[in-house]
């Protein structure tokens, strides 16, 4: 449970639960539930890496799929969720950036601020 809390807050923070845990309608973005940008988000998004496990992997895991990156939802960040990581620049089209294999700002921000494809 100690996992868990953290993550809903971000969550909620983020806009995308609203504040009684369900997820918040597309529309229902204002200025102040929008989620952070890229600069602001490392306070409300994990920074996440290879032998990282628990729900915000699975969470990761699940955004990775929902934007066409081929990756066994889990919550383990194991050598198949750093190759999904990797990959996720590429399918989205997101070029001239570092590609590592971790998950901080910038990575955060093309999975849950924007839509691929």
């Amino acid at each position: 449970m100690k996992q868990v809390r953290p993550l809903v807050v971000a969550l909620i923070s983020a806009g995308v639960l609203d504040g009684g845990g369900t997820l918040a309608p597309a529309d229902a973005a204002t200025s102040a539930t929008r989620a952070p940008s890229a600069a602001g988000c490392a306070q409300t998004r994990p920074f996440l890496s290879r032998g990282d496990r628990g729900t915000r992997v699975r969470f990761l895991r699940q955004k990775l799929t929902d934007q066409g990156v081929s990756t066994r939802v889990d919550g383990v960040f194991g050598s198949g969720t750093t190759k999904s990581v990797k990959s996720f620049p590429y399918v989205c089209g997101y070029r001239g950036h570092d590609v590592d294999g971790l998950v901080g700002p910038r990575t955060w921000a093309g999975l849950l601020d924007r839509a691929c494809g």
